[in-house]
């Protein structure tokens, strides 16, 4: 996206978002830095299926 709205090329981005040792700098809005997403941790749930409980009642009239 960068790279079309203000005509740059890869080189371009990288001087910018780099550090001078070429690691990239972390996105920020002043003081607020995003999280990583390596960070983040992934919570994985077992299917549960038909042990769900109905919230209708089953009524078999």
């Amino acid at each position: 996206m960068l790279q079309t709205r203000h005509r740059w090329n890869w080189t371009d981005v990288r001087r910018r978002f780099t550090t001078p040792s070429g690691q990239w700098r972390p996105i920020t809005a002043g003081e607020i830095a995003l999280r990583p997403v390596s960070a983040i941790p992934v919570t994985r749930y077992r299917y549960r299926g038909n042990a769900i409980p109905s919230p209708w009642p089953l009524d078999h009239a």
